[in-house]
Parts: structure tokens; sequence; C-alpha cells
């Protein structure tokens, strides 16, 4: 959101009349309630005044930064007041206040906040603007000193609609927030599945008959696996709900999910649906504000009882039997697909599937077939191969044309080759990330080639899964191991012919850079937490592309990683006090952000951090002066 679309004539004041900061505080709301952003002055003002006491937000050199994320903004925006003889606002350096930011956010939206004060920030920082701000003797100077080297599409007007461009950045910014709390949701089932699949096909495939077996430990273990199987749902909508609302969205994301699973047969797109309706049913509820004696029950009884009751409600009244609906054609379609059907189909998975590898165009491929390994196991019999292929591809090419890698493209040949084996996907990034417009194409192909093989081969994977790992679960196993070598060779033989020697930096021949978090307490210049959708691959990746960017650029970095197996190298209140800011390097909703309130943040994908990280630090290390949340 470019601060150019929230502040405009009607909310700057050259002259505050205020002497107190009491008066400054009602006199620049009263500006933001003039101009139509408030639905309500008084409850804006008490959210304003609730932040103060969290802390003070005056600052040096005469700023001061209100602000509040409230129920009662009705638009986001950016009021600019200047005092011509100053007032005592508690300033941290004990100056008089006389420059005004308030900036007024929606409650629940946790970025606006962020990214305004950034673009603040980075004016302020400039030398001399300061005084610019309070010589200028007319508001349109004033606008345009915070507008005048921003390209906009379309010339901006005061009190204008949105432009086309800003709804789409707000689009995609509430496109993305969904994604991540999709993410977050299935990082949370893909162990129920991995697990539940995997041992009900052992039982099946050690029973030697081709059905579920019915007696004796097989059918113990059979039974585990349909455990596994049957949960998976309920978990998928009940941490999306968990996403959105936090604790409280839990049990009416499962419950519901629950009851439209088992009730209405509505599959994993019904506990899509439900998660998301669970959780801004919950997020809702919470923005009623309660009795302070009746507070501490909302999370706990309040809100779930209250969210449970509607959302199973719109399951079992509603929505539940069109969800059944729609799943049921979905399967018929896909249960009839034969011959250049599948061909197509599988085109399309295996190019997702490989694209990004493990990026969300991946997720969504590898999602698709995943919570469906229950009834269609042929899909992920083709997107398993998929899966292995970049990987594996990158790895033999490395090794049928070495001269065209440098020495440590070799080296990261062998990482990917045990990668691919295992149906990790990211083994194929340093790759492209050193060559994007070769070797992007040459995974795709072969993903494309290997999906389809494995489609024609009518090849079963009752694992959610990919890579050679997963053959003791497979169904035709041959057309498995024949996919996976022809799509790899497919990817080996087209990087190869698309690329030319490498030339070695004789520089750094010999030579290995060491660098590692800061493991220290309250030493780091930044922190970081990274975080993916499986918590494996992207989230240690994106991590070590910042210890090697603060490494070049001669900065002290703390990097927790929020993976697989949990929470390491956490980040301490003593990091969070001393560090300057924070990078937040993530696909799915981090935990406990919380811990970070009051800094300086930036927010990015994990894909972006590894493949732009040091100058993420270096753009933003230059504009965490003091401006703080």
């Amino acid at each position: 959101m470019n601060i150019h679309s929230l502040i405009d004539t009607n909310v700057i004041c050259l002259d505050l009349k205020a002497t107190s900061k009491e008066s400054i505080l009602e006199e620049m709301v009263q500006i933001l309630d003039d101009a139509g952003k408030l639905s309500d002055k008084k409850q804006y003002l008490l959210d304003v005044w609730a932040r103060e006491e969290i802390g003070n937000t005056g600052f040096e050199d005469g700023i001061a930064i209100p602000h509040a994320k409230s129920s009662a903004v009705i638009t986001p925006a950016v009021a600019v007041g200047i005092s011509r003889h100053g007032i005592d606002y508690g300033a941290e350096d004990g100056e008089p206040s006389d420059i005004f930011f308030m900036l007024a956010s929606p409650d629940g939206d946790d970025t606006h906040h962020i990214e305004v004060l950034a673009q603040i920030s980075s004016r302020l920082i400039e030398d001399g603007f300061t005084e610019k701000l309070k010589s200028v003797s007319t508001e349109a100077e004033a606008l345009a000193l915070f507008t005048d080297n921003i390209k906009l599409e379309e010339e901006y007007t005061p009190n204008q609609p949105p432009s086309v461009s800003s709804e789409k950045n707000t689009l995609q910014r509430r496109l993305g927030r969904a994604k991540e709390h999709l993410l977050f949701g299935t990082s949370h089932m893909i162990p129920f599945i991995v697990a539940g699949g995997v041992l009900l096909s052992l039982s099946v495939m050690i029973s030697g008959h081709g059905a579920v077996p019915t007696e004796g430990i097989l059918a113990d273990i059979a039974q585990m696996g349909i455990a596994g199987l049957t949960l998976f749902t309920a978990v998928l909508g009940g941490y999306i709900a968990y996403s959105i609302a936090d604790k409280p969205g839990l049990a009416p994301g499962m419950i519901g999910s629950w009851i439209a699973v088992q009730q209405y047969n509505t599959g994993f797109l019904g506990a899509i649906i439900i998660g998301f309706f669970a959780g801004f049913v919950v997020r809702a509820l919470k923005q009623i504000k309660l009795p302070d004696s009746m507070t501490s029950l909302g999370s706990i009884f309040i809100y779930p009882l209250i969210g449970t009751f509607i959302t199973c409600s719109a399951v079992m009244w509603v929505i539940g039997a069109p969800i059944a609906s729609t799943m049921t054609l979905l399967n018929e379609w896909l249960a009839s697909m034969a011959g250049s059907g599948k061909v197509v189909l599988g085109a399309i998975l295996g190019a997702m599937t490989a694209f990004d590898m493990g990026g969300p165009i991946n997720k969504v491929a590898t999602l698709f077939a995943q919570t469906q390994v229950n009834t269609q196991p042929w899909l992920m019999g083709g997107v398993g191969i998929a899966i292995c292929t970049p990987p594996l591809g990158m790895a033999l090419a490395t090794f049928l044309s070495p001269k065209k890698f440098k020495r440590e493209e070799r080296e990261a040949g062998k990482a990917a080759g045990i990668m691919g084996m295992i149906g990790i996907t990211e083994g194929a990034i340093p790759f492209a990330a050193a060559d994007p417009a070769r070797v992007i194409p040459a995974i795709v192909a072969g993903g494309i080639v290997g999906n389809v093989t494995g489609f024609l081969f009518n090849v079963l994977n009752h694992a959610p899964w990919g890579g050679w790992i997963v053959l003791p679960v497979v169904d035709g196993k041959f057309g498995y191991v024949v996919g996976t070598l022809i799509g790899a060779i497919t990817t080996a033989l087209i990087v190869i012919s698309l690329k030319k020697n490498a030339v070695e930096d004789s520089d750094l021949k010999g030579q290995q850079l060491i660098f590692s978090s800061v493991k220290d307490e309250g030493t780091a210049d930044v922190l970081a937490i990274t975080a993916c959708p499986s918590g494996v691959a992207h989230t240690f990746l994106a991590a070590k592309s910042l210890e090697k960017a603060a490494h070049t650029l001669g900065i002290k970095i703390k990097v927790e990683t929020q993976g697989a197996d949990g929470i390491n190298n956490r980040i301490t209140p003593l990091d969070v006090k001393n560090a300057k800011f924070v990078i937040f390097a993530h696909d799915v909703a981090i935990k406990e952000p919380l811990r970070f309130k009051g800094k300086r943040a930036l927010d990015v994908s994990t894909k972006e951090a590894m493949y732009n990280s040091e100058q993420l630090l270096k753009t933003h290390s230059i504009s965490c002066k003091r401006y703080t949340l």
C-alpha cells in the first residue's frame, strides 16, 4: 500500500492548535473524522490511548507517530500535522514534538502499519525533509513532499476512488494471506496423510490380498492408517481456522470439518472451505467487545462455543450438501479421464509441480493429489514422479557434463540427487537461482514427461509423497521407475544442451565461506524467522541464504527456523530488544509473532529470501533508524 493512497490534503494540518498531548491526539483524530476516515471517533481515540499505554510514540527530532488498529477505522489513512510551537509529548530525548503522523488502520490488517511506517521512515531519514515539511505554506506542497518521487499509473487527485492498481495490490495482499492460511493448514495435515497412507498401504501390501486386512496385527496396522486418513481433513480445517483466528478457531474448524466430511462426504474441499469459514466467523466474534469480567472467558469458552455452533449450523443446514455435490462431480470427472485426458492433466500437474520447486504453484499441484490419495491414488502416481525429477535431473546433468557447472554446483548436484530420491523438489533450487532461463524450462519439461509417463503406466502411489522412498507402497513400480528416469534424463539433456561451459572464479577456488547464525543472546543486529509449509527445504534454504548474505555484508544476524523439527535457535526477548529490525521470510503463518510487536519488520516469502537476501539486507538495514510500532 503506497502512502500516496493514504494521504490527501484533507488530512493535512499545517498549524495545529493543541498545546498538550491529550489535545493533540484529539485534534488529529478530529482531522481523520472530518475526512470521513472513521466511523466512531471516540472509539478510535480510546484505541490510540490504549496503544500509548503500551509505549510512548514520541521519538527524537520532534517526530511523533501515534497510531492504532481499530474497528472504528473505515478507510486506512495517515493524518499529518505540524505544531508551530511544539508540545511536550514525552519523547525519548525530552525535546518538544512538532511533526505528527497519525496512522489509522482497520482492525485485523496486520501489515498496514509496517508498510506505511517503512515509507514514512524512508522520507524522514532524507536530509532536510523535516525542515522542508515545516516550511511549506500549503497542504498541496506538503502532499507533494510525500508523492513527488512516486510514479503513479494514473494522476492522483484528492478523494478520488481507489485506483485499479491500488485495488489490485489490496487483492494481491488478501490472496497472499489466504494462501498462507491454506498452507498453514496443509503443513499440519501432511504428517497425518503420510503416516496414515503409508501404514494402510503397508498392511495391504504385506497381506498380499489386495484388500484391507480384517484380522491379526496387519488389521491393527490398517486401522492406524485409516485413523490418519480419517483425521487429516479435520486437522486441515482446524489449522486453517487457527491460522486466521488463533486458538479460538481450532475447535470450530476441526469440529465443522469433521461433520462436513463424515456426514456429508465433502472431502478435502469441504475441509478447506469450512476451515476458512470457521476462522473468519471466530475472528469476527473476537471484534465484539466483552465486559471486563468476561474477557478471560472469551478465548477458552465464548468464542469456541459460539464459533462451533455457527460453523456447524452452516454445514448442516446451508453449505454441506452443495460442497458434497461439487466434490462428487470432481471425483467423477477424475475417474472418467483416460487416454488424452490423462496426458493433458499430467502435463499440467507435472509442469506445476516442477516449476517453482516447492513454492506455491508446486503446492497447489501436490495438494490436489495428496488430498485424494485414498480415492484417486493414480494422481499421486504421476505427481510423485514429478516431485523428484527436477533435483534428479540436475544431479544427472552435473554427472554427465561436469564442465557445464562450477565446482560448487557439482557439489550441489550430489545433494540434489539425495534430495530427489527422498522426494524433495527443492534440491534443484540452487541451479535455478544461478541460471533460471536455462534450468527452469528444463525441469518443467522433465516434470511433464515424468508425470505423463506415470499416468500412462497407471501407476498408483498410496503415499502422499514423491521420490523412490515411497516405492514399497507403489502399485506399478516399473512404470514409476521408468517415469522417474525418463523425466530426469529429459531435464538433464535439455539443460546440458542449453548451458555453456562454466568458467571458474579462480579467486574462489579452494575457498569455502564459513557463515552461520548468531547463537549468543542479544548480540544480533538483525533477526529473522523462516517458515515454509513442509518445514523442510524452503525453511532452511532461506535461513542459509540470509546467513550467507549477512556474512558478506558484515551484519550479525540471528535466524530462527520454524521447521518440521520445531523451533530452532529461538529468538529471545533480549534479542528482540537489542536488534534493529526483523525479517519474516515465510509462506505460512509464523508462530508467536507478538514477540516482535514494536519492532521494525520486513515481510517476504521464503523464495524472495533465498534469491534476493543480500539486497533485502542492504536496502532495509539503513531504514531501521528508530521509528517502531
